[in-house]
């Protein structure tokens, strides 16, 4: 059944219009591109589900698909690039990257995540009724906001992390929350005492700084092309919904907001609707 969700994409996208010139078949791409020196590499490699991938190249430039999604291979100090990911539904198999008139096969490896036992109060698993309208709307903002990415690149280069802290809790650990599974963290948690510098992961516009019912202070910075990083918990918000922000900017302050059994950081990435692991999208311009 997960094989189908990722398959299913792909075959979407051969049946769309702006697809069509997308399908190209083309020659194959070898998936040891990395040691092949083909027309496009990628980092991780092998990917895995939940993994940001990083496309480079030196001479292919332009609109891709990648899991039946757009991406743009776009201008960067090495040549081109385009920034990515998997969903962390996605089954292990083997998926086209598709460019110019050729197709890449990527392999996606099985990736095992951890589970994580967390007892908080009552009110954050069964959220009161007079607090639901709120949560909702909430989500709907939310959910505004992610269909809302410009086309643009606003990001450059390398992310950084938004603190200097260790992380503590990591992505993909299913929660259970109060003796039962309620979630799958999205994010990678920072130790952080109330009050420890956040700053931007990398350029981009503010595009929610508010407090939410399970996030407590939250900032969601667009760095173009559908992709965002989060930021939760916060104990003061230092940045203005709708103003430009660059790399490394201090934007906030942590705290112990919202659903937390103690102070600290959620760092969260999200690319076109799918949460992607942050430790590795921070790593992706060492390798």
């Amino acid at each position: 059944m997960l094989l189908s969700l990722c398959a299913r994409a792909v075959a979407q996208v051969s049946g769309s219009n702006e697809a069509a010139q997308l399908q190209w078949p083309r020659k194959s791409v070898p998936e040891t591109a990395e040691r092949d020196n083909s027309k496009v590499r990628w980092t991780p490699n092998p990917v895995f589900p939940g993994s940001p991938v990083l496309f480079r190249s030196t001479i292919v430039s332009g609109v891709a698909s990648w899991l039946g999604r757009k991406i743009a291979f776009r201008p960067d100090e090495a040549g081109f690039s385009a920034l990515a990911g998997v969903p962390l539904d996605c089954a292990p198999g083997r998926y086209p990257l598709f460019f110019e008139e050729e197709v890449a096969q990527v392999t996606v490896a099985r990736h095992a995540y951890p589970f994580s036992r967390i007892t908080v109060p009552k009110r954050f698993v069964e959220p009161p009724k007079e607090v639901q309208t709120r949560i909702k709307e909430e989500a709907l903002l939310k959910r505004s906001v992610f269909e809302s990415s410009p086309p643009d690149r606003l990001w450059h280069g390398a992310f950084v992390a938004p603190t200097d802290t260790h992380s503590t809790s990591s992505f993909g650990s299913r929660r259970v929350y109060n003796g039962k599974v309620r979630s799958v963290h999205q994010g990678l948690d920072y130790a952080a005492v109330v009050g420890t510098q956040v700053k931007a992961a990398n350029a981009g516009r503010v595009a929610i700084a508010h407090q939410f019912y399970f996030e407590g202070g939250f900032i969601v910075i667009d760095h173009g092309e559908s992709i965002f990083t989060l930021y939760m918990h916060l104990s003061e918000v230092m940045v203005t919904e709708g103003v430009s922000i660059g790399k490394g900017v201090p934007i906030a302050k942590s705290g112990s907001s919202g659903r937390v059994t103690a102070a600290h950081l959620h760092f969260g990435v999200q690319w076109q609707g799918a949460y992607l692991e942050p430790l590795t999208l921070l790593r992706l311009w060492q390798r």
